[in-house]
């Protein structure tokens, strides 16, 4: 989670509550949005110096609003540089389905219908995700930009990462990516719901002793 955290901070400066809204909104499936989970990777991060935090008062409130350290996005841009291993999976609820043949019979199916529908909402969930963004991409893209401009030492920070001086270009490019993971989620949510829809028919058939 900590490289998460880092590349959120990447972009601008977070409390921990708008940290989670990030992530129940958009990387539930990736990590835990607990409270306590996201505030151990913090802490991890501001041991190793990679992120620090300012205190402000909001409503009577003390709060603290995280950033990265110049050290942290040498870290960062350091890890994304190394290709991602996509064929890594560390999901362990699929190690459940490796030992599904130690059911009884008639307790499998039911058990992949209740799979495929737990993707079927998460599909839906992330098709309208897709069409809220697409929807405002203007209108977050220009949003992003405002933000930087009225923090140059972030607005520093992202061209520096990106190596280009154009801020459009670099707000374009952050969004182009950040769209192609949520089409990659989409498209292998749906590959997964076909696969194990044509699992069932498959036991259906053989269940009924049908070729």
């Amino acid at each position: 989670m900590d490289k998460l955290l880092l590349g959120l901070l990447m972009l601008k400066r977070l409390t921990v509550y708008e940290i989670r809204n990030i992530i129940k909104r958009n990387f539930k499936d990736i990590c835990s949005d607990s409270m306590g989970s996201i505030q151990a990777a913090i802490k991890k991060l501001l041991v190793s110096g990679l992120a620090v935090y300012s205190e402000y008062v909001e409503n009577g409130v003390n709060k603290k609003r995280y950033s990265i350290t110049d050290q942290g996005r040498k870290e960062f841009m350091k890890w994304l540089e190394i290709p991602a291993d996509m064929t890594a999976s560390k999901n362990m609820d699929a190690g459940k389905f490796l030992f599904m043949g130690l059911l009884p019979a008639e307790k499998r199916l039911p058990i992949i219908d209740e799979m495929i529908l737990k993707m079927e909402e998460e599909l839906s969930y992330l098709s309208e995700l897709w069409d809220s963004i697409k929807e405002h991409d203007i209108k977050n893209k220009s949003q992003a930009i405002e933000e930087w401009m009225s923090d140059p030492e972030y607005l520093a920070g992202i061209l520096s990462a990106t190596q280009n001086q154009d801020t459009d270009e670099s707000a374009n490019g952050i969004g182009d990516y950040q769209m192609y993971a949520l089409q990659y989620g989409i498209d292998s949510l749906r590959f997964n719901i076909d696969w194990f829809k044509s699992l069932g028919k498959k036991i259906s058939n053989d269940e009924r002793g049908e070729l």
